[in-house]
C-alpha cells in the first residue's frame, strides 16, 4: 500500500510539473515478483475437464467418525479410505487419508491429495446432515528453482490438476450440549486443572456469574520453550507449554478467546457478564516433550471493564506522520507492541516495523486493550502541516498530498524523487490511479 502512495503521488506531481503548476514526488516502486502459481480454480483446460469427471465412493470409514459437536466441533476425516478412478487413474485406486491427507512435500511427478467436507448450501444444523465428500489431487509438473544451497537446487513445482470428484456423506451434528461434560469452576481462589500433551486436548469448565461484572479468565503454567544459552555458553533446554482458550455462551455462540495474551505463553480471556450468566470455557493446548498441568482461574475484576490509565486521552497529529502514542504510555507498563489497538482504516494505517501513522485529516477514535484487561480510547485529530497547508492552497497539494510518502512532510524531498523516478512514468500511473478512482466511485 505504501508503494501504491508514493506512486499516486509521482503521477499526480509529474501531471503538475508538465502543466507549469507544482511539483513534488514519490519512490519509484520496487518490481514484485508473480509468486508460485496458485494450484487449480476452474476447469478451463480439457486434461483439467477431464480429471474434474472422476468418480468417488468411501471403502472405509468409522461410523463415530462422522459426528461432531454444534458450534464447537470439526469433522475428522482420520481413517477415511476411498477408491477413485477417472483422471489419470485409468483403473480404481485405492487411497487412504491417514497416508496422504496431510502430505504437502512436493517432488517431481508427485501426486498431492486435498480432501474436504462441504456443508449443506443451509449450513450445518442439528441432526443428520447430506454433506458432499470432495477429493482432488494434484501432479507435481514444471519445477521451478528459487535458490541454491549446497550445490542443490530449491524452488516450488507447479501442480497439474489430475483428478476431482465429489461424493454425497452423511453427517451426524450433535446438538451444542457441553453441561454434561463440563466441570463447573467457581471464582478465584478455585482452579481448575488442565493435562496439556503433544495430542490434542481439551476441557470444559462451565461458570455461572454471581453478579454483573467484568470477569477474567486465566491460565497459569504456560512456558517459552526451546534452546537458551547462557553469555558464558550454559545450555538450557526447556519444553513448551502453550494454553488457549475459547468462551462460549449457554447456545454455543462464540463470545471471545485468546492465546498468547497472559504472558509466557498463557491465555487471558476477559469478559462483560450480568447475574446469572452461564458460559463455558473451552480450554486446549500443547505441551512438549513432556504431559503438564496447567491452571485455570476466574476472577471478578470490577463492575466494568477497568480504564488504561493515559497521560492524556487526546493527541494530535500532521497528517501522514507518525502518531507517537507511546508518550501517553508513560507510565503503563506497557508499549505499543504490548497491546490490541482497534481503529478505523480510513484515518490511520499500521506498520508492524514503523508504527502507526495519519492517513487522513479528520477526527477520530482508537481503542487501546491491555494485557491486564483495562482498555482506552483516544481521540486522534490529524491536520495538514503549515507547509502542507501552502502546498494545498498554492500547488493543488488537495489532490497529491494523499499519495506523499509517510514521515515529516519534506517538498524538496519529493520533488528528488519525483526526478528519480521520472515524469512520464508518473503520468502513466496517475492515469490508471485516476481511471481506478473513477470507476470504483461509479460502482459503489
Amino acid at each position: 500500500m505504501k508503494k501504491s502512495l508514493k506512486r499516486g503521488l509521482a503521477a499526480f506531481l509529474a501531471a503538475l510539473m508538465v502543466l507549469g503548476l507544482g511539483t513534488a514526488a514519490s519512490a519509484a516502486p520496487a518490481k514484485k515478483s508473480a509468486g508460485p502459481p496458485r494450484p487449480y480454480e476452474s476447469a478451463s483446460s480439457a486434461a483439467e475437464q477431464a480429471a474434474a469427471n472422476g468418480t468417488v465412493s468411501i471403502t472405509a470409514w468409522k461410523p463415530e467418525d462422522n459426528k461432531f459437536m454444534m458450534h464447537l466441533g470439526e469433522l475428522f476425516l482420520t481413517g477415511l479410505e476411498v477408491s477413485v478412478s477417472g483422471g489419470i487413474f485409468t483403473a480404481p485406486a485405492a487411497v487412504k487419508y491417514n497416508d496422504v491427507g496431510g502430505d504437502v512435500t512436493q517432488k517431481q511427478d508427485k501426486i498431492l491429495w486435498d480432501f474436504w467436507v462441504e456443508s449443506p448450501d443451509a449450513g450445518w444444523a442439528a441432526g443428520e446432515n447430506t454433506a458432499a465428500l470432495w477429493v482432488r489431487a494434484y501432479k507435481c509438473t514444471v519445477f521451478h528453482p528459487v535458490t541454491e544451497d549446497g550445490g542443490t537446487q530449491y524452488g516450488y513445482f507447479e501442480q497439474e490438476l489430475v483428478f476431482e470428484a465429489s461424493t454425497p456423506i452423511k453427517v451426524i451434528v450433535l446438538p451444542f450440549d457441553l453441561g454434561a461434560a463440563a466441570t463447573v469452576l467457581g471464582l478465584a481462589p478455585a482452579t481448575g486443572t488442565v493435562r496439556l500433551s503433544d495430542g490434542y486436548d481439551a476441557e470444559t469448565f462451565k461458570f455461572t456469574a454471581p453478579q454483573d461484572g467484568y470477569y477474567s479468565f486465566k491460565s497459569a503454567g504456560g512456558q517459552y520453550g526451546g534452546t537458551f544459552y547462557s553469555k558464558d555458553g550454559a545450555v538450557l533446554e526447556r519444553g513448551y507449554v502453550d494454553p488457549w482458550a475459547e468462551l462460549y455462551d449457554k447456545d454455543g455462540y462464540y463470545l471471545a478467546g485468546d492465546d498468547d495474551r497472559g504472558g509466557d505463553w498463557n491465555f487471558a480471556v476477559y469478559q462483560q457478564l450480568k447475574a446469572g450468566d452461564v458460559v463455558y470455557l473451552l480450554v486446549g493446548g500443547y505441551a512438549w516433550p513432556d504431559d503438564t498441568d496447567i491452571t485455570v482461574t476466574i476472577t471478578r475484576m470490577g463492575a466494568a471493564q477497568p480504564a488504561l490509565a493515559l497521560k492524556s486521552n487526546d493527541i494530535t497529529v500532521n497528517f501522514h506522520e507518525s502518531i507517537g502514542l507511546d508518550a501517553l504510555l508513560e507510565g503503563t507498563g506497557y508499549g505499543l507492541n504490548d497491546l490490541r489497538v482497534d481503529y478505523d482504516w480510513d484515518y490511520i494505517d499500521y506498520w508492524w516495523s514503523e508504527g502507526m501513522f495519519a492517513l487522513k485529516r479528520g477526527v477520530t477514535t482508537l481503542t487501546l486493550d491491555a494485557p491486564d484487561g483495562s482498555a482506552a480510547q483516544v481521540k486522534v485529530t490529524i491536520r495538514y502541516s503549515a507547509m502542507q497547508w501552502l502546498c494545498a492552497v498554492l500547488l493543488g497539494g488537495w489532490a497529491w498530498l494523499p499519495f506523499t510518502s509517510y514521515g515529516p512532510f519534506n517538498l524538496a524531498k519529493e520533488i528528488k524523487l519525483l526526478f528519480d523516478y521520472g515524469l512520464l512514468a508518473s503520468l502513466r500511473e496517475l492515469f490508471f490511479h485516476w481511471r481506478y478512482g473513477l470507476l470504483y466511485r461509479w460502482r459503489s
